[in-house]
């Protein structure tokens, strides 16, 4: 008999989003459409705000400054969905590509995380002592932590993360999550 048999199993499910990034002070439907043939059916979506008003790094890609959103998927997933829908999202933000100065640059930044009572996940191509790999060229990072009922930042969280636009928007997710999860509150020990 195996005894740790008992103690594995399945993962709870999360919800999913998308932080859609883009040149346009605008939405981008466009955009949106694929994700919801990859993904299932968008929810709600954060205010748009001015991602270059926290950071500068996608201004010289994009062209110009960035504006950026939070949209997320309306059923939850499994969290390990993560790194195939962060492949998909590669194929379609390859279909947002200009040439600039004789190198082709994206038009649009699409990162797709989740979330679920107890934490913010990130994914990422790019490896960083805080990521772990998931396989398929995909990193993990947790971004934020829900602790005493509030969001709380870890010392590599974004800017924009810590932001009322987009923690208004987690909190509005997590409730949806919270809605339609049978789990209720994380368990301590497991």
């Amino acid at each position: 008999m195996n005894l740790c048999s008992g103690r594995l199993k399945g993962s709870s499910p999360a919800k999913f989003f998308f932080a859609v990034a883009g040149r346009e002070e605008r939405y981008l439907p466009e955009v949106e459409k694929p994700l919801a043939d990859c993904c299932g059916s968008l929810d709600f979506s954060s205010s748009l705000y001015s991602f270059s008003e926290f950071s500068t790094y996608y201004d010289a890609e994009t062209g110009g400054p960035v504006w950026k959103y939070l949209i997320c998927c309306r059923e939850l997933r499994p969290p390990e969905d993560l790194v195939w829908i962060k492949q998909k999202v590669e194929e379609i933000q390859s279909a947002f590509l200009t040439e600039r100065s004789g190198r082709l640059c994206r038009d649009v930044n699409i990162d797709p995380g989740y979330l679920n009572g107890w934490q913010v996940v990130l994914a990422s191509v790019k490896n960083f002592a805080q990521r772990i790999y998931l396989g398929g060229g995909v990193y993990a990072e947790t971004t934020l932590l829900f602790q005493k009922g509030q969001f709380q930042s870890l010392p590599w969280t974004y800017a924009d993360y810590q932001s009322e636009t987009v923690q208004s928007f987690l909190r509005k997710a997590r409730n949806d999550w919270a809605g339609k999860s049978a789990l209720g509150k994380p368990g301590r020990g497991n």
